[in-house]
């Protein structure tokens, strides 16, 4: 891996429920490298994977480092909570194994791009 950290960050902006996503409006996938892997890369990362859409963030605690909320909503500059409702755990789910699908296609395409 070089010393450096492959990520890929799975958005999906959708209209939710309490029990369902009503409609997926967009799933976007943005791939990072970095040198070092902390919250501001993370805040960073997310911050610009959700540029330009609307409504709340909705994140794991752990993908945040289990900061209390308000932090988050400070740091982020953005509404932000941690999953409530089934629909906001299924989305984060959808976006969980899009990412791990991106990511596998991603390095495999730059790994099978170097072995050339």
């Amino acid at each position: 891996m070089n010393g450096r950290y492959k990520m890929v960050c799975a958005v999906v902006c959708a209209r939710i429920s309490p029990n369902f996503i009503e409609k997926i409006h967009s799933v976007r996938l943005i791939p990072l490298e970095a040198r070092a892997l902390d919250f501001n890369v993370v805040a960073d990362f997310i911050s610009k994977a959700c540029m330009c859409l609307p409504g709340i963030i909705v994140a794991e605690s752990g993908d945040l480092y289990n900061l209390e909320i308000w932090r988050v909503k400070s740091i982020l500059g953005r509404d932000f909570k941690y999953p409530e409702t089934i629909a906001e755990r299924t989305a984060i789910e959808m976006a969980h194994h899009t990412s791990v699908a991106g990511r596998r296609l991603i390095i495999d395409a730059r790994e099978d791009d170097t072995d050339e």
